[in-house]
């Protein structure tokens, strides 16, 4: 079995919904500076406040400089139905995230990656921002504040993505260098 299909079974296994390998990535397609307009301290309760998020995650230009040193990576999806009225985004976001921290951990020993998702980093229970981030080589960055636009990314992907009152789609992009892979 290739790798790349290790990944998706292994994303699957760990209770993704979707989980789709993609061998030329270049995220500059999908990422668009508007996007930052949404980090913000009136639209994002987590602006300023963590290493994954504006200001602390560097500018835009930093972002994608960083994002162009891997060239392929793995598309999550955790799909889950809502009751809107009773509904707790930060508990699933919390799930999801962990399920990226657990594929990481276990599929990703000694590769470099940088792990892209919604919800914001959960490797401390409370982040060290402004001092020093204690994991700057784990941390989960948040796909906004590298303006990805995260239904282009999934459309254009192959990955169905739409926004559906009684359904949640989180998404979670790990990104690696090819040239450290074995595929």
């Amino acid at each position: 079995m290739e790798l790349s299909n290790e990944f998706e079974a292994k994303a699957l296994e760990l209770g993704f919904t979707n989980a789709l390998w993609i061998e030329n990535l270049d995220l500059s397609e999908y990422s668009d500076p508007n996007i930052r307009t949404y980090c913000n301290p009136r639209q994002c309760r987590r602006h300023g406040s963590n290493w994954v998020c504006p200001p602390g995650c560097g500018t835009f230009e930093e972002c994608a400089e960083k994002a162009s040193q891997f060239n392929c990576g793995l598309l999550l999806q955790s799909v889950t139905e809502v009751d809107i009225e009773t509904m707790n985004y930060g508990t699933r976001g919390r799930e999801h995230n962990q399920r990226l921290r657990d594929f990481i951990e276990n599929s990703c020993t000694g590769i470099e990656v940088l792990a892209l998702s919604s919800g914001g980093c959960i490797l401390c229970e409370e982040c060290a921002y402004p001092e020093p981030c204690i994991y700057p080589d784990q941390r989960m960055n948040s796909l906004s504040a590298f303006g990805v636009n995260v239904s282009y990314l999934c459309v254009s992907s192959g990955m169905e993505y739409s926004f559906v009152q009684d359904t949640l789609r989180q998404v979670a992009l790990v990104m690696m260098k090819s040239e450290s892979l074995s595929i």
